[in-house]
């Protein structure tokens, strides 16, 4: 039995590990992506230490024999027996009974105007979110009708969903997830966007805020959050929180900074100037926030 260290160096993949490289964070060692930036130093890539899955922070989340295969050239077979006695760590999300179960009808983005009309209206660039994100909407031909679809990923793999509606009218709810029947992971236990993140965090409340300030943004999915999200953003060593400037958001955006600040790391709690969220945000604050926590 070998573990992830030792298969890199038989495969003699340059890596950092936790701690020696800004890009870096608990749990994962960094090598250069073999996808978006090879042999750039910038080592982009975390490779999780149990071998289970590896993601890129500019290009997302990739399959780990893909990902060996990509930069050794060596073929499927001979990767998957190296990695085949990898000693393996413990998954720590909970998994709950149900199948995942997604809303019928749902369809791309490029096939959707007025989805993509909601989204231009809100300054967000359809193309990156389908991309990045994997964002796609529901038109007319379902019971969750006029609303967008969105994947919650955990380790490269949908394990629930949630969907925001694009209607204006306010009796309608805004959000509507999967119920635990439909989700392999409950959503509130996990944080949305946490597949993108290394060794900072902005925590917030939405998914909207996630895509406006870009990978290394994990949201709570609503306005509370649970203690598994907690234990899961105590795994960064930097974390700051930027939740709604209305006076019950900013209580509880307090009470999660004392909760986050009795465990080691740094937590900070950030208010925000030009919008009511991050989604609303002037792009010059949302700049401020990346060079500051995610730099």
């Amino acid at each position: 039995m070998k573990n992830l260290y030792e298969v890199l160096d038989d495969l003699e993949i340059q890596y950092k590990n936790p701690g020696e490289h800004h890009h870096t964070s608990a749990s994962y060692i960094q090598i250069d992506c073999p996808f978006c930036s090879k042999n750039s130093e910038s080592y982009r890539m975390g490779i999780h230490m149990s071998g289970s899955h590896a993601n890129c922070w500019r290009c997302g989340p990739h399959n780990i024999l893909d990902t060996l295969r990509e930069i050794t050239g060596l073929s499927f077979p001979e990767i998957k027996e190296l990695m085949q006695d990898l000693v393996r760590a413990p998954v720590y999300a909970k998994r709950v009974t149900g199948k995942i179960t997604v809303p019928k009808g749902i369809q791309p983005l490029k096939e959707l105007p007025r989805h993509r009309h909601y989204l231009k209206n809100r300054g967000y660039d359809w193309k990156e979110l389908q991309r990045l994100w994997k964002i796609q909407g529901i038109p007319f031909a379902s019971k969750l009708a006029w609303r967008l679809f969105i994947p919650i990923l955990y380790r490269g793999e949908m394990v629930s969903w949630t969907s925001r509606t694009i209607s204006k009218n306010p009796d309608i709810t805004r959000y509507i997830s999967a119920k635990p029947s439909e989700e392999t992971i409950h959503h509130k236990s996990l944080l949305y966007g946490e597949d993108y993140a290394r060794h900072a965090i902005v925590i917030v409340e939405g998914p909207f805020d996630v895509w406006r300030i870009g990978p290394g943004a994990v949201a709570t999915l609503g306005t509370g959050f649970s203690q598994g999200q907690v234990v899961r953003m105590t795994e960064f060593p930097i974390r700051a929180v930027v939740f709604d400037a209305e006076p019950e958001a900013q209580k509880r955006a307090r009470k999660l900074r004392d909760t986050l600040a009795g465990f080691p790391g740094e937590t900070y709690l950030i208010e925000l100037e030009s919008g009511k969220d991050a989604g609303e945000a002037s792009e010059k604050e949302i700049r401020q926030i990346r060079k500051e926590i995610l730099k």
